[in-house]
Order: C-alpha cells, then structure tokens, then sequence
C-alpha cells in the first residue's frame, strides 16, 4: 500500500533493471489493444520486454524507487514498441509470432503529427488517484519543450469517459474523433495540449 503522497522520481528511458515490470505494467493496461487475438499474460509480457524501446518512454518510481508508471512516447521516429515481427517471435516462436504479426496490418494507429504522441499512460493500480499520470505527463510536456515538440497529443478510445476526462482535466483539448484502433473498435479522441 502507497505511503503518504510523495512526488514520484521520474526517469527518461527504460532502465534494464525495470524492464521486465514496465513489460507487465503496460502489456496489463493495453494488451488487448497490441493483441486482439487471445494470449497468455507471459507470452504478452515477453512481447512487450522484446519489443519495447526503452528510449521512447518515460519511468514513474515510488520514493522506494518501485516502478509506478510508465508512459511511451511516439514522434516521427517510432513509438514505445518496435513495429516489427521481433517481438512476436520471441513470445509465440517463428510461425505463431510471424502469424500474430501479420494482423496488426489490420491496426490503424494515429496520422502524423508534429506533436509528440503519448503513446499509452499505464500506473500501478494501487497508485492511481496520486498524481502518478499527471507527473508523467508534465515530464512529457518538459521533454516535448526541450526538443522543440509545439504539443502533446494522446488518442483515448470513445468509450473510455475515465480516460477522456481524466485527460481533459490535465489540460488536454479535444481536436475531433477519428477511426483508430482495430476495425472493430470505436472511433478514438484525439486531444492535445500545447507545451
């Protein structure tokens, strides 16, 4: 259980030592959006440790320095995870892994921005509602600034009004809806916030 509020450390890049948790983290809050045919959490998990770009996120530690929360990032050079069979053949072995990474051509992900892309915003059960997201995204905003980024961006999918206000309360506006996601999701909002 969380302490009193303290302020998380947040660290730029993935340190080796945390991504495994950072794997389980976000293959927890988005793995039915990476994969929308059923897996395994290991199988999963080992998609995301061998696709993700430890470079293009960002780490929330507790004072302990226990992983809380992890963003990724996207701008023109790639998001969190590699888009490539790698990953998919690590967890599922080279047919299943290839065969897996063949649907995700069915994945429309977001149009090209000048903006930096907060590419999924995953926190620790037990530490939501601390200001885990928000401190996250302040460093995101301070990252954009520094590398002359005009904005942040972050598509939430129409049905989750949790995230959308959540967003919004942050300092997020909304640009418009658009069809993201598997075909047969619901469109996504589009928002962002100038920096």
């Amino acid at each position: 259980m969380p302490g009193p509020l303290t302020p998380p450390r947040i660290l730029r890049g993935i340190p080796d030592e945390l991504q495994g948790a950072v794997a389980a983290l976000y293959w927890r809050h988005f793995g039915a959006q990476i994969s929308p045919l059923p897996a395994r959490a290991r199988q999963g998990v080992a998609l995301i440790r061998t696709a993700m770009r430890p470079g293009q996120a960002l780490v929330a530690l507790s004072p302990a320095g226990r992983l809380v929360g992890v963003a990724g990032l996207r701008d023109a050079n790639g998001g969190f995870l590699s888009p490539d069979a790698g990953g998919f053949v690590a967890a599922w072995g080279p047919f299943g892994g290839r065969l897996r990474h063949l649907t995700t051509a069915l994945y429309l992900g977001g149009g090209e921005t000048t903006d930096l892309v907060l590419d999924g915003v995953a926190v620790r059960p037990e530490w939501r509602r601390r200001g885990i997201a928000r401190a996250l995204v302040k460093a995101a905003a301070a990252h954009a600034r520094e590398f002359g980024y005009p904005a942040l961006r972050a598509e939430v999918h129409a049905r989750n009004h949790a995230a959308l206000a959540a967003w919004q309360a942050i300092g997020f506006r909304h640009l418009g809806r658009e069809r993201l996601g598997w075909p047969w999701s619901a469109p996504a909002h589009v928002l962002r916030m100038a920096v």
